[in-house]
């Protein structure tokens, strides 16, 4: 049965090369067919130059989701911490991308769990260890604009971060894609995972915007690795934020394949069962706050939280008041039951600040 399965599998793939380069094609003499139908006509050539044209949008929607060059020097800077412990750190994604990532170490004298106790026992190391926050950012900028957040959340939550530059922006080499920005995010998962002064079984992943997307990708892919999941002014997909923007086009129409990139969020958040916090801006101008609540409905996880901000706007609902005592509130709740759901009873709340 093998190899009928292989030869399948060499044709699909041949299939699948030829169908590219000839779209490739169609897109380089688009002008050309443009002008060959104007004068001999013909269906053919008003299929190719269709084909030309969705090839173009097709391609042109990376353009309209990611932005590693706004700021203006934001693949050329990285601004570094000062004045706290962190690492400046290189890793390898499983297909090869060098991502950049910034490791900011939380050494205070207490944690959540166990206030005024210090986060090294010898006896008993993982139950006085601070967790470990993995932080994505939304598509625009690098990690270095995310370090004044991160720092609050270090200081006030008493955790590790870790931030990471997806693979084309900052430091980081690549082109950006949804494929690899999963990618990525495993690959931050794994490096965290082997670090032996990291405690294993207090990792939680944060994702802002497009960020949140990556994080529920990597919390639903790894339910036994991530102890608790936190997501932030985020969408239900990138189709339903084409329908949402472009609301004159009948963009419901259109079929999944259509979409480049599809960030399904909405079909991998009833795989998180892990604790769940959604924080929620009102005042949020690009994605819709009803997604949120959306996302929130959906979650099947037994303690899940929603935190709305009235004056929550999209990138700046951090600075809300009460934003990160909700936060804390939700760290707080997680180790006193030391990252273990079954102990807990099944709870939910939604609280509006």
């Amino acid at each position: 049965m093998e190899k009928p399965w292989r030869l399948w599998g060499s044709v699909e793939r041949c299939a699948l090369a030829l169908a590219s380069w000839s779209w490739g094609a169609c897109r380089i003499s688009l002008l050309a067919l443009i002008l060959t139908f104007h004068l001999y006509g013909g269906f053919f050539l008003l299929a190719l130059i269709l084909a030309s044209v969705a090839a173009i949008l097709y391609k042109f929607q990376d353009v309209l989701l990611y932005f590693p060059d706004q700021p203006s020097s934001s693949r050329l800077y990285v601004a570094m911490p000062t004045g706290i412990p962190h690492e400046n750190v290189y890793i390898r994604t499983k297909d090869g991308v060098r991502l950049n990532l910034i490791l900011l170490r939380y050494t205070g004298g207490d944690s959540l769990d166990n206030p005024g106790v210090a986060p090294v026992n010898a006896s008993n190391p993982a139950s006085t260890a601070p967790p470990t926050i993995l932080y994505f950012h939304g598509n625009a900028g690098n990690i270095g604009h995310r370090v004044p957040n991160a720092l609050l959340m270090l200081v006030n939550l008493k955790a590790n971060v870790v931030l990471v530059d997806y693979r084309g922006y900052g430091k980081s080499e690549g082109e950006p894609s949804e494929d690899g920005l999963y990618l990525d995010a495993q690959a931050t998962l794994d490096y965290v995972m082997t670090r032996p002064d990291l405690d294993k079984t207090k990792v939680m992943v944060f994702g802002r915007s497009l960020g949140g997307a990556v994080a529920v990708r990597l919390a639903s892919a790894n339910p036994h690795r991530v102890a608790a999941i936190v997501v932030e002014n985020t969408f239900l997909s990138i189709p339903h934020m084409a329908a949402t923007l472009f609301s004159f086009l009948p963009m419901r129409l259109l079929p999944l394949w259509f979409y480049r990139n599809q960030f399904l969020s909405y079909r991998q958040v009833p795989m998180c069962r892990m604790p769940s916090l959604f924080v929620s801006g009102l005042s949020d101008q690009l994605i819709p706050p009803v997604m949120m609540k959306q996302l929130y409905e959906l979650s099947p996880a037994r303690t899940k939280r929603l935190a709305i901000f009235s004056e929550g706007t999209h990138n700046d609902t951090w600075q809300c008041q009460g934003y990160f005592a909700a936060l804390e509130q939700f760290v707080k709740e997680l180790m006193n039951n030391h990252t273990r759901e079954e102990s807990i009873q099944s709870t939910a709340s939604v609280t509006i600040i």
